[in-house]
């Protein structure tokens, strides 16, 4: 593990991969090729002990990887994993409920009953549809983030990384512009689902269908649903053996 430049408490270690890490071989589904990137991790301590971690797989996904990821874990696979109309049309409800009173209503159901995992992909929502739109060159690289007190507590951490941060990962990235920057949009939330992709046994359990809301009607759990749930499951993934290992890898380096 190397200090980054000029940033003391601010560590790097790698690269190494995920199933070095897990002790397990990871099989990538579709066109998928997350299992052999590389890893990186920034390890920063700050006062008192707590230690902020962020995790960079070195992938940056397009449309089409980014929908291979999340069909690989939607427990409904019925409509296939080429519909990117019907995921995209999920996803613009928000932008419907401006205009329509019944999307309006929808909306603020959705809202109501997944409260912080619905805004949190809410914030994340114009990426990923701009990434599945594909009408740009614009990718995105898996980030997970999290925080550690000194006794042990763990939490996710969803905001825009710290600067030094950012600049620490832009300098193992592979992903360059004309500019030297990454061309590639760092996210939280991506790097997110690719843990239960990495362990599918914290997906294996998931729903086909599901209502929103108790005792209402059941909802497909498709692609479009896989963020949210995600979410929803964070606590599961906050304590998974990829968070452990990460951990004990930057404390292996460390010593």
């Amino acid at each position: 593990m190397v200090p980054a430049r000029g940033q003391a408490l601010l560590e790097i270690a790698g690269p190494t991969t995920v199933p070095g890490l897990l002790g397990r071989v990871i099989a990538d589904e579709r066109g998928l090729s997350l299992a052999q990137a590389s890893v990186h991790v920034v390890r920063q301590v700050h006062g008192k002990g707590d230690v902020g971690f962020a995790v960079v797989i070195a992938e940056a996904l397009d449309a089409r990887a980014l929908m291979d990821l999340l069909y690989t874990l939607a427990p409904y696979k019925a409509h296939g994993p080429d519909r990117f109309a019907r995921v995209l049309d999920n996803w613009g409800l928000h932008d419907r409920a401006r205009t329509s009173s019944g999307s309006e209503s929808l909306l603020l159901q959705h809202a109501s009953a997944l409260k912080f995992s619905w805004h949190e992909f809410a914030r994340h929502r114009d990426l990923f549809i701009e990434i599945l739109e594909g009408k740009t060159e614009r990718r995105v690289v898996p980030v997970v983030t999290w925080t550690k007190t000194a006794d042990g507590h763990r939490q996710w951490q969803f905001e825009a990384l710290d600067g030094h941060v950012t600049q620490a990962i832009e300098k193992v990235l592979p992903f360059e512009g004309d500019d030297g920057r990454t061309s590639a949009t760092l996210d939280s939330l991506v790097g997110l689902v690719t843990i239960p992709y990495f362990c599918p046994e914290l997906h294996r359990n998931w729903l086909a269908w599901q209502p929103l809301v108790k005792d209402g009607k059941s909802n497909y759990i498709g692609p479009a649903s896989v963020p949210v749930v995600a979410l929803r499951h964070r606590r599961a993934l906050l304590n998974s053996a990829f968070i452990h290992s990460i951990e004990a890898y930057v404390e292996g380096v460390s010593e």
